[in-house]
Formats: structure tokens, C-alpha cells, sequence
């Protein structure tokens, strides 16, 4: 403990000021009269150690907090939520294991949920337009794998879904999708262009469901954005677009990703290869930053399992384990 003497004009006059200075903590071991009527106290404040090495010493936490930052700190969080965070947590009064929960529940809140996609009316009577999705990204992040996890979902549950390749450019990847069409016995269509996407999708009002793969894009390559922005805007269909992201992407790249996807209009995000990483904090705080709702996580290359819907629940497994439950 740390002793410190605090003046006065009387004792309450000189506990107030000792107050203010240290905090309701701080404890009264002695007080004096003094020759022209001032009262010294002597208070020490438990909430501060003897400094070692030279070091200032740090305020004593509440217990739980410093689980909770050894939490974050692995999972990649920057300083900036890390502090609110823990902030969050002081305040709610959370002591011990309950510091985990509490500090669960506001990184929950932090990250939006976008909703599941919007398929048709299964009434076959109904002449209902399908839904259509497309997936865009830098490239290498899985949007093939990831958009062929989302259409076997479906299929599965009896939706008739539909496929189109948009990627013509990278070798192998149109006979990557028709594998994953073969498998779950769905068509699939190739469209070099917006016009011809546009005219298979007026063909395609016998489904539930159309998933679009588009071509890997840099970012920082506008003429090739500026053509897939322009391709997609020739659809008259519905369209949702997701924007797919590594979770092992850093800050700056992420940054970069938003910027040069913006003209795409993304409705939602997902995050991939989280099974490559221990630390998906970054991807998780540049979405709650952008206000861009998550919609799908993927952990693995199984078609048929390694696909998650974002909750908040998985959010705070994300940040406080580095992994999905």
C-alpha cells in the first residue's frame, strides 16, 4: 500500500478532498489537529501496488478482467475493443467466469446478422422469380467452395437451386463448380458477360434458387471491378450480392477489400478459412465497423459441413476462443 496525507480545513473537508484524490477506496488510518486548526489525514489506497523495475505501478482489476483481455489479445483484437471491452464488462459488475459472459454479450451486439437468403414459396403453382446470389471477392478467398456449401445446403432440403460461372478467367474453375453442380445434380451455365447473365437468369423461373460465381478481382484493379459491377447491374433480377472474405486477411487488406468492392453493393459479408487462423478478430471488427452484416462462416473445405450461420453467439466463440464452438 501507497500512504498518502491530505490536508484540510476539518476532517470531513480533508476526507472529501482525500475522496477525490484516491477514490471511495482509500482508507483512513490516522488524522491530526494541526497548530492553526487544519486537520491532516493519512489515507492509503489499496488499489495501487509498490512499482517494481522502475515501473509505475497499474490499479488493481476486478477479477475476471484479465481473462478476458488474454482472450481478446490472442484472437487479434485491437487495442480500441480490447479497452471497450473491458470497459463494458467493469461496469456491468461481472465478476470472475461471469466477466466471459458478459464480455460475450456485448461483442455479440457489436456484429449485425444479416438474414438467411429469401427462396420463393415452395407452392408449385406459383410462378415466383428465384432468388438469385452472387458471390464476389478478392481472389483465393473460396467463393467457389463457399458458394457450393450454401447450394448443397439447399438441394438437401429440396430447393431446386441453379449455378452459374462468371469465371471464365481462372483455369479449372468452371469445371470446379460443374463437380459440385454434378454432385447435387443442379445445372450449370457459364456467362462471359452481364448481357448473357442477364438472359440466363430471365430462363431460370423453374428455380428456387441461382448462385452466381464471379471471377477473383484485386481491389486495386478498377477497370475489372467497374466490368463486374457493370455485369451484375444488367440483371433484372432480385440480386443479392455477398462479399467474401479470409478471416486470415489483415487490417489493411480488409480495408482495401471494402473500398473496392463498394461499387458491388454488398448486402452481407462471409468470412472463410476461419479454420486457418487463430486470430479472426480483424475480419469481425472491420464488419462491425463498415455496419456490414455477417451472413455465412466457414471453417473448413467440407462441402457439407463446414459451414456455419453467423449469430452472435458464434461471434463471441470467434473473439473470446479464436474458433467456432
Amino acid at each position: 500500500m501507497q500512504i498518502h496525507r491530505v490536508r484540510g480545513r476539518d476532517l470531513r473537508d480533508a476526507l472529501r478532498r482525500a475522496g477525490e484524490q484516491f477514490g471511495a477506496a482509500a482508507l483512513l488510518l490516522s488524522h491530526e489537529v494541526l497548530p492553526d486548526g487544519d486537520v491532516m489525514v493519512a489515507v492509503a489506497d489499496p488499489v495501487r501496488t509498490i512499482a517494481t523495475r522502475g515501473e509505475l505501478a497499474k490499479p488493481a482489476r476486478s477479477a475476471g478482467l484479465d481473462d478476458v483481455e488474454r482472450a481478446l489479445v490472442r484472437s487479434g483484437c485491437s487495442r480500441e475493443w480490447i479497452d471497450a471491452a473491458l470497459a463494458h464488462v467493469e461496469q456491468s459488475g461481472a465478476r470472475g467466469a461471469y466477466a466471459l459472459d458478459a464480455a460475450a454479450a456485448w461483442i455479440g451486439a457489436r456484429v449485425a446478422v444479416a438474414p438467411g437468403p429469401r427462396l420463393p414459396s415452395r407452392d408449385a403453382a406459383t410462378n415466383n422469380q428465384p432468388c438469385v446470389l452472387a458471390f464476389v471477392g478478392p481472389t483465393g478467398v473460396g467463393k467457389t467452395t463457399t458458394l457450393a456449401k450454401i447450394a448443397s445446403r439447399m438441394a438437401r432440403v429440396g430447393r431446386r437451386v441453379a449455378l452459374v460461372s462468371m469465371d471464365t478467367q481462372r483455369p479449372g474453375a468452371v469445371e470446379q463448380l460443374a463437380a459440385h453442380a454434378q454432385a447435387m445434380q443442379a445445372p450449370l451455365q457459364v456467362a462471359a458477360n452481364g448481357a448473357e447473365l442477364a438472359r440466363l437468369l430471365a430462363l431460370s423461373g423453374g428455380r428456387d434458387c441461382v448462385l452466381i460465381d464471379t471471377t477473383g478481382r484485386s481491389p486495386r484493379d478498377a477497370q475489372a471491378l467497374a466490368e463486374l459491377t457493370s455485369s451484375l447491374a444488367q440483371t433484372r433480377a432480385s440480386l443479392s450480392t455477398y462479399l467474401v472474405l479470409s478471416a486470415g486477411a489483415s487490417a489493411a487488406a480488409l480495408a482495401e477489400a471494402q473500398r473496392g468492392f463498394a461499387s458491388t453493393k454488398p448486402d452481407a459479408w462471409i468470412v472463410t478459412k476461419l479454420d486457418e487462423t487463430r486470430a479472426p478478430a480483424p475480419v469481425l471488427e472491420a464488419a462491425a465497423r463498415a455496419k456490414a452484416p455477417l451472413a455465412f462462416l466457414c471453417d473448413g473445405a467440407d462441402i457439407d459441413a463446414h459451414l456455419e450461420r453467423a449469430s452472435a453467439e458464434r461471434f463471441a466463440d470467434l473473439f473470446l476462443r479464436g474458433r467456432l464452438a
